[in-house]
């Protein structure tokens, strides 16, 4: 099963708000962790491209500086330059579009199989963005290779 990086968290937001229950329920919990270990990596590895190209004190620690976004208060981190803040940015930019493997083994097989029922199943009705991004979710199940055996 392949999915982009950057489509994860709405898969799981997507999955995480269906009512399920029995053994879809718990199938869905156990994919969704497997999506959590995925976002967890994905926030240090970004914070690793962040440290990368980020302005530091004389202590080594990132320089930070307050600012009112949308009327409320956030730490925004400094750059050196335009070019590094750039940089950062364009690498957790290729990062995001990398794709997320998870291979279809036969521990997974079950899970996955009800996960593809789920999805390309589904009862809802959706318009606009949430159809675009549900027609994504079912190619990403469709083209699951060993459920097609």
């Amino acid at each position: 099963m392949i999915i982009k990086n950057y489509e994860i968290g709405e898969l799981q937001s997507f999955l995480f708000n269906l009512i399920l229950k029995g053994k879809e329920s718990r199938m869905r919990t156990r994919f969704i962790k497997l999506l959590e270990d995925q976002i967890e990596l994905l926030k240090v590895e970004r914070q690793q491209l962040i440290n990368d190209y980020a302005l530091k004190d004389e202590n080594g620690e990132i320089v930070t500086e307050t600012k009112e976004i949308h009327n409320k208060e956030e730490e925004i981190v400094l750059f050196q330059c335009e070019e590094a803040e750039k940089e950062a940015q364009l690498q957790i930019m290729l990062m995001m579009n990398e794709d997320f493997i998870m291979e279809e083994t036969a521990d997974k097989i079950e899970m996955l199989t009800v996960l593809q029922s789920i999805i390309l199943n589904c009862d809802l009705e959706f318009t606009g963005n949430k159809a675009v991004l549900y027609d994504r979710f079912c190619e990403i199940f469709e083209e699951i290779e060993l459920l097609n055996d």
